[in-house]
């Protein structure tokens, strides 16, 4: 699977505490897609990437819950795009904003 990250979106940025919240643009060309809202939370040197997500209530138990609102039907290909967007949306972050001054 090849991912290319268009863009990152800065939300939060705190250099003194090592802190960074966004979103990234990420274009899937085998399926011509893309994929926004992909959530990034930086602090210090622990990573986190989440796939866009909604709320919605469950019907049986009138709880909330948590879906996604992309992934593919086999689990390994979604595990797998989400590794990739981990390693290259970090390597695009370190050199495309937290390169530059805040």
């Amino acid at each position: 699977m090849d991912i290319e990250i268009v863009e990152f979106y800065t939300m939060e940025r705190n250099d003194e505490k090592q802190i960074l919240k966004g979103s990234l643009h990420v274009y899937l060309p085998e399926i011509d897609a893309d994929l926004r809202g992909v959530m990034v939370r930086k602090r210090k040197d622990s990573w986190f990437f989440g796939l866009p997500t909604l709320f919605g209530i469950d019907t049986d138990t009138g709880k909330k819950v948590k879906f996604p609102v992309f992934a593919f039907v086999s689990r390994e290909k979604t595990d797998e795009l989400k590794k990739l967007i981990r390693e290259k949306g970090k390597g695009y972050i370190l050199k495309n904003t937290l390169s530059e001054p805040q």
